[in-house]
């Protein structure tokens, strides 16, 4: 069995963002091999972290880790940053091909990467049709070779069956966490025989959206039959009669096939944040695409308005934010907004953002 086919195997288990990340740590060490690891969600709106998981390495100075790498992601200015690595054709790159075989010249090696005797660092921004769900960072060790063109390769390979199972998982959780959501996720239960056994109410005004006749629709039961056939990432998008999209995702729940059911709806700058800094629906916008590292001309193509019109934006964006700089403003958010949540446990949304609010927004 190839290392996605395993993949989608392990989607099909119901197990929380710990377990999988814990389980997907072993199947890569075992297929990749590597010495250290981080696997982190992060935020398709801005591409901050929401939360990460470290294999291979105490906890005790885990802060001044991620404040090296952070601090580097902020500038933009090191080799394979996370931002840049999101947006390209392939989103995997090792450290070693990247400078030619030299890695002390990327600017996080001496305070991080010396440290722990690193030879290589591979990259992998994990992004599906639904956005950017999380990132992989996988570290060799002296004397182990760098990764090499195949490992790389086979990296690439797996990129949307893991940010599948990432967003997935996110999903279960918030079928147990739906009050902190608007429009939450619902579920049915279907039997092996194809019948529907639970209608949760929050899945109800979902499938009102494709039918009003209360009748189930048939992708119901094809995904909930390829499920019965191991795949693990089993799922189905319907055009709804308002013109939302609907989409189905299956799984395995005991002997029966659990259906989660939601609106497809783009990820967005969380509501704390605009309402935090008073931003308007454009600068809101700009915030979102400073954050995924677009330049002043990316966004005006993206926004459809020109360059001089992009740089009121920011200034207007800087001023409310209290920051002198991109780099400035992306750590604002990060620090502010982001890193506390997440230092309390928060568990990250399959919307972008946190599930919890637990942390006082500043």
């Amino acid at each position: 069995m190839d290392l996605s086919a395993r993949i989608r195997q392990l989607a099909g288990s119901e197990l929380d963002l710990t377990q999988v990340r814990n389980e997907l740590d072993r199947l890569l060490r075992r297929t990749v091999g590597y010495d250290l690891a981080a696997i982190s969600t992060v935020d398709p709106s801005t591409l901050l972290w929401t939360s990460c998981f470290v294999s291979g390495m105490d906890a005790e100075g885990s802060t001044d880790r991620e404040s090296v790498i952070f601090e580097g992601e902020f500038r933009g200015t090191d080799v394979n940053s996370y931002a840049r690595l999101a947006d390209a054709p392939v989103p995997v790159a090792g450290l070693h091909a990247a400078t030619g075989g030299d890695i002390t010249v990327a600017e996080r090696y001496e305070p991080l990467l010396s440290r722990f005797g690193i030879c290589d660092e591979v990259r992998v921004m994990l992004r599906s049709k639904t956005g950017c769900w999380g990132s992989l960072t996988l570290y060799r060790t002296h004397p182990s070779p760098p990764f090499s063109a195949a490992d790389l390769d086979l990296l690439a390979g797996i990129v949307t069956p893991v940010a599948d199972l990432l967003r997935l998982t996110l999903l279960r959780a918030a079928l147990a966490a739906p009050g902190g959501l608007s429009a939450p996720p619902g579920l049915l239960l279907v039997q092996p025989s194809g019948e529907t056994v639970t209608v949760t109410d929050d899945a109800r005004p979902w499938l009102n959206t494709l039918d009003d006749r209360d009748r189930l629709p048939s992708a119901v039961r094809a995904v909930a039959a390829a499920v019965r056939t191991g795949d693990g990432l089993a799922r189905a998008a319907l055009p709804g009669r308002d013109g939302r999209w609907v989409m189905l995702h299956g799984s395995a729940a005991g002997e029966q096939i659990a259906v989660i059911v939601e609106g497809a709806r783009p990820a967005v700058i969380s509501e704390v944040i605009t309402q935090a800094y008073g931003l308007t629906p454009r600068e809101r916008e700009i915030t979102e695409l400073i954050a995924q590292g677009r330049s002043t001309r990316q966004m005006a193509t993206r926004l459809s308005i020109s360059p001089f019109t992009v740089q009121d934006h920011l200034k207007a964006v800087y001023t409310k934010t209290g920051v002198n700089s991109r780099g400035e403003l992306v750590a604002t958010l990060y620090n502010r907004h982001y890193a506390p949540r997440s230092a309390v446990g928060a568990r990250p949304s399959p919307y972008g953002w946190y599930l919890d609010d637990t942390a006082d927004s500043q």
